[in-house]
């Protein structure tokens, strides 16, 4: 064992507390980006009395499927005093908090090489499981708990910032979507002596495509005509290795979008995956719209030169004004988008439906500047969130250094 490290199982232990008495009703699930999530499970008929009860500051774990995922969802519960959680989730806590503080043992659990090393150990075929006696063989450094506090203290203090730049990236979101509303659904926009157009006064058309008055001159047009290019995406084929080494290409998958601006991607493809497969390169400031699953209609502005699956439908506009105004175009009738979506148990959208959308296309595109100036703004919190996550990286990435300054 290296010096100033600790196996887990001297750490910790397994608790089996029942909710025999149906005092908690507060159901959570595990997701894969370990957190607790309220569950989503079918619990009718199911004995609630079964079920697990995890107090604040105790862990829950999947050690399933691990090879699979190449990680182990593993999550600390701080939101309740008490909550449930399925009987199939291990469920422990650190044995002596004054030795090992648990919010540092869960940002140990949140490093990249603690996944790498449990997907190392996983057996059992192609998904993969690990054993709890593996899982407690696994070891970390344990500094002195003042050094712990130290390094959770830092990174919270990086965590703080990324909360306070999402909440602006929301309101600027909520912003622009309030003045869509006012004036692209009210028509309140700003006429030449800048009043409200249709409160002043305005001249009002019936438009038969969009089956509603609009003011003179405007028209309603396609997506398909609006935009200059509309492209899918396409998966190389993950049983050559070549297609996916080096990483010469961003690709995108619809997991990835999510009513935001994108910087970069979770996975790359290499040139010769690039050439064998029917995926296009997207330019800079093209709109994103997943069409399958749980995120059809969701939409992303690209930042940068991509590819993406076949799940994402791609619309390149003539100017990144124009497609500012048809992000925010999109993101205002996004809940009747979703309800186009077709295919049973797995909502799908196509190329096709999202070509023939209608959008509002003013007389004066001088409009859409003020919808790119919010894109930009969003970007710049965006852009400092993603190296404020770099430097989380490399605050977990320095536990083990800290560790042994500490020793």
């Amino acid at each position: 064992m290296k010096e100033g490290y600790r196996k887990l199982g001297d750490l910790i232990q397994l608790v089996d507390e029942r909710n025999q008495d149906l005092a908690v009703t507060d159901l959570v699930g595990l997701s894969i980006s370990k957190e607790f999530i309220p569950s989503v499970a079918n619990t009718i008929g199911s004995d609630m009395g079964q079920y697990k009860i995890i107090r604040k500051n105790q862990f829950a774990c999947s050690l399933m499927q691990v090879r699979r995922d190449k990680k182990i969802p593993v999550a600390l519960q701080i939101e309740f005093d008490k909550a449930i959680i399925s009987q199939a989730y291990p469920v422990f806590e650190v044995k002596d908090s004054n030795e090992l503080l648990p919010e540092y043992l869960m940002m140990w659990f949140s490093r990249k090489e603690f996944d790498r090393e449990a997907t190392f150990h996983a057996v059992g075929g192609v998904r993969g499981s690990v054993e709890w006696e593996d899982f407690a063989d696994f070891e970390l450094p344990v500094p002195s708990p003042t050094e712990q506090q130290k390094i959770i203290d830092q990174y919270h203090s990086v965590e703080n910032k990324i909360k306070t730049n999402e909440a602006i990236c929301g309101k600027l979101e909520a912003a622009a979507q309030a003045l869509y509303k006012h004036w692209f659904v009210d028509f309140e926009f700003p006429n030449e002596e800048g009043k409200p157009y249709q409160s002043s006064g305005g001249k009002m058309v019936w438009n038969e495509e969009l089956e509603k008055e609009i003011p003179e001159g405007w028209e309603g047009v396609k997506v398909k005509h609006f935009c200059e290019e509309m492209k899918n995406g396409a998966t190389p084929s993950r049983d050559i290795l070549e297609y996916w080494f080096p990483n010469d290409i961003p690709w995108i998958k619809t997991g990835e979008v999510s009513n935001n601006v994108i910087f970069n991607s979770e996975e790359y493809i290499s040139e010769l995956g690039f050439e064998n497969s029917s995926t296009k390169l997207i330019p800079k400031d093209s709109i994103l719209m997943a069409m399958y699953g749980a995120t059809a209609a969701q939409l992303a502005y690209l930042k940068f030169e991509a590819t993406t699956n076949q799940a994402c439908c791609a619309m390149i506009c003539s100017t990144k004004e124009r497609s500012a105004y048809l992000y925010h175009s999109l993101l205002n009738q996004q809940k009747e988008i979703e309800n186009m979506a077709i295919g049973g148990a797995q909502q799908n959208l196509s190329k096709q439906l999202i070509e023939e959308l209608d959008i509002l296309q003013p007389d004066n595109e001088d409009y859409f500047i003020t919808f790119s100036n919010f894109i930009e703004l969003k970007a710049i919190k965006t852009k400092e969130n993603q190296k404020l996550r770099q430097l989380q990286g490399l605050l977990l990435s320095g536990m083990v250094k800290a560790a042994k300054v500490s020793a």
